[in-house]
């Protein structure tokens, strides 16, 4: 397990990929894709070179290595699944939805992270209760704040994203934006065919 002030110093890097929902909201998701396609590629070929390419391996060791989880050292690192999800959600949702489901990634998901490790004493798993309040406290107010989302269908998919950010298997990056922004999709299309809204 990487230290409380490594944890810190990823994290605030973590809490930089809130650029991508601000870009998106700023110039739209032609230019945001633009940038973000070629981005996500580099991203992931450096990542691949990484585990496969020894030389390439010691160069990011030494300056990455503090801040990299043990789990990621012959997988794919966080800063990839933040690009490829990235990159999915703003070609497949409405904006208003991927800003929303991004930057809960960004910036709830380091919240949890955070007040996880510094406060944390009921632990399921790996993760502590106080981190899931955290991120749910933290994504609420994202979305009261910054989308003009349905409140209600939001308070649900905030729910049930800090369930799967609690528990899922995959890499939480790739698995809460997803979450959110397909479960937010499907309820607000129901809720419109069924007439509730």
């Amino acid at each position: 397990m990487i230290s409380i002030k490594n944890e810190i110093l990823r994290k605030g890097i973590h809490l930089s990929s809130s650029a991508v929902p601000l870009f998106l909201y700023l110039y739209g998701r032609y230019f945001t894709l633009l940038f973000l396609v070629p981005i996500t590629f580099l991203f992931v070929v450096l990542d691949l070179l990484r585990i496969n390419n020894e030389i390439i391996r010691n160069i990011y060791n030494f300056f990455f290595n503090s801040i990299t989880r043990e789990k990621e050292s012959r997988r794919l690192t966080g800063a990839s699944y933040v690009f490829i999800a990235s990159t999915f959600i703003v070609f497949v949702f409405p904006e208003s939805i991927a800003i929303a489901a991004l930057m809960i990634m960004s910036i709830s998901d380091t919240f949890a992270a955070i007040i996880g490790r510094l406060y944390g004493s009921i632990f399921i798993g790996r993760k502590s209760i106080e981190g899931s309040v955290s991120f749910f406290i933290s994504s609420l107010a994202i979305v009261l704040l910054f989308s003009d989302l349905n409140i209600s269908i939001s308070i649900i998919c905030i729910l049930i994203a800090t369930i799967v950010e609690l528990y899922t298997p995959i890499n939480d990056n790739l698995s809460i934006p997803v979450t959110f922004a397909g479960t937010y999709t499907l309820l607000n299309t129901i809720a419109k065919m069924s007439g509730v809204l």
